[in-house]
């Protein structure tokens, strides 16, 4: 998953559509038993409503935190925000980081949260379309993460730097749902 939201995050918009039509066209395999979310190590229970909201949808996209792509937060940010959401003059920039990763528009997101929205804010590195992409990976086999990762890397150009990976800076200001 690490590698797949890696490339991924390399992609721009028109890039993404595409994937996100490859990922659609590729057949769904159905399971033979259901799948069972392993617990994370380690980790504490949500205290907070919006932590445990925030917490299932990152699971719910078949990532941990360690899997999700650069947002620009440390990981120690965002453990604390699956655990705890505390008010703090930081939260409307925590929101606009994570909402293009979990395929949300800001406003649904801020909803959520109930946090209130200004139309000022814009997604920090990814907006939602790099979401979308996630959303319809999660019923994909290892065999097409793989098979749609190659497809993100060969659509974005991104060129393979061996040891050294540089992280997407994301493709926010670009994004055609904003003016």
């Amino acid at each position: 998953m690490r590698q797949f939201a890696y490339r991924v995050s390399h992609c721009g918009h028109s890039q993404l559509a595409a994937l996100e039509a490859f990922v659609r066209s590729l057949p769904r395999v159905a399971s033979p038993e259901p799948f069972v979310q392993p617990a994370w190590p380690g980790r504490r229970p949500a205290e907070t409503r919006f932590a445990a909201v925030l917490d299932e949808l990152i699971r719910n996209r078949g990532f941990g935190i360690r899997e999700l792509p650069f947002m620009g937060l440390s990981l120690s940010t965002l453990h604390g925000m699956v655990w705890r959401w505390d008010p703090s003059p930081h939260r409307r920039r925590q929101l606009t980081a994570v909402a293009g990763p979990l395929g949300w528009t800001l406003p649904d997101l801020f909803a959520v949260a109930d946090e209130p929205y200004s139309e000022r804010l814009r997604p920090m590195m990814h907006c939602h379309h790099l979401g979308r992409v996630f959303a319809a990976a999660v019923p994909l086999t290892t065999a097409q993460l793989i098979e749609a990762s190659e497809e993100a890397d060969r659509l974005s150009v991104r060129e393979d730097h061996g040891v050294w990976q540089p992280v997407s800076q994301g493709f926010a200001e670009e994004c055609p749902d904003f003016p």
